[in-house]
């Protein structure tokens, strides 16, 4: 009974990863055009909004398609987005539901719970100098950060900062500077 469940889960992935294809090609003719008119936020936002397992498959495509570099066997749950096209991310991940992914560059082996924003880094949006430009007008700070292997985030968790290899990172956590 056990080989035939696991005979059966194996079909159904398979089944599902077919069915969702062409939907991701879809998906990924609009993120290419997304990434040159600066629009890739948008659709990463509406491929997280597909259910089930379905949209897991879909955003996988999709996301091995337009991401500078994806790994194997990693699940983007439910409502979960990458904001750039020039996020690394490793072999063997779960995302959560909810996250919001920016500029990140991660290793393998990682769990993450539901609702964690990784930003990139602490200097996004910089107000050293008030007369220098209005804050509309001013640039980005954007800074790839890193999340080392075998990492485990908590939930509701804010990832500003490089977290290290072998860490545990606690639900709620503010995180601005380094973990190691």
């Amino acid at each position: 009974m056990k080989h035939f469940l696991k005979y059966c889960r194996q079909f159904y992935i398979a089944l599902i990863s077919v069915i969702a294809l062409p939907l991701a090609l879809i998906f990924i003719c609009f993120g290419w055009i997304a990434i040159v008119t600066r629009a890739y936020t948008e659709v990463s936002i509406l491929a997280s909004r597909i259910p089930f397992m379905f949209g897991q498959r879909v955003r996988y495509y999709y996301y091995k398609a337009t991401l500078k570099s994806l790994g194997s066997n990693v699940v983007f749950k439910y409502g979960t987005y990458c904001q750039y096209p020039n996020a690394i991310i490793g072999n063997r991940i779960l995302f959560g539901y909810f996250n919001t992914i920016g500029e990140v560059h991660t290793g393998d082996d990682i769990v993450i719970g539901g609702y964690v924003n990784f930003l990139s880094g602490t200097s996004q949006h910089s107000f050293q100098n008030r007369n220098e430009k209005i804050i509309n007008q001013k640039g980005f700070g954007r800074k790839m950060i890193t999340i080392g292997s075998d990492v485990w985030i908590g939930s509701n968790s804010i990832i500003a900062s490089d977290v290290g290899e072998r860490c545990v990172i606690g639900a709620g956590s503010l995180l601005v500077k380094p973990a190691k």
